[in-house]
């Protein structure tokens, strides 16, 4: 597979992964429960994890949307942001993802639903996340390398 192709694939991986993963997570809830961690009414705290997921995630599109620069995992910045939730994280959206993931493995509260986080993790944080670090190396060079320093993959 060539960059382009790669490029273009990942651009549906992120989201296509958070899908699969809150499926897979309602699947394994419902038909291989090993059991409840989290007894109700607990559990609906996951709500709001989604929330801060799904905020976490809006407001760092949103940001990288004012500052001109593409938001797509294939997409070619034009700028390195390192503002505002940049500053805390390299990764705010997949953070808002993994939490939606997160918060959604919490509502079903099974310990089989928590594995799909897991594997949202395990996905971005090994395919996708390395392939955007590399454009953002190419474009940005030692200003990417500074900011990659000081600031953490994911929190």
């Amino acid at each position: 597979m060539n960059n382009n192709d790669y490029a273009s694939v990942s651009n549906y991986v992120p989201g296509s992964t958070l899908g699969a993963s809150i499926i897979i997570a309602v699947v394994l809830h419902y038909f291989f429960p090993v059991t409840i961690l989290i007894p109700f009414p607990y559990n609906l705290l996951g709500l709001l994890i989604v929330g801060l997921g799904v905020y976490l995630a809006f407001q760092s599109v949103r940001l990288l949307i004012s500052y001109n620069t593409t938001f797509k995992p294939s997409g070619n910045p034009s700028s390195l942001v390192t503002k505002y939730l940049y500053r805390h994280s390299r990764n705010p959206i997949y953070l808002g993802d993994f939490l939606i993931a997160l918060g959604s493995a919490t509502i079903l509260s099974s310990l089989s639903a928590f594995i799909a986080p897991l594997i949202f993790f395990l996905v971005v944080n090994t395919i996708i996340i390395p392939f955007e670090e590399n454009r953002l190396q190419k474009n940005f060079g030692s200003e990417y390398e500074r900011y990659k320093k000081s600031v953490r993959r994911w929190l």
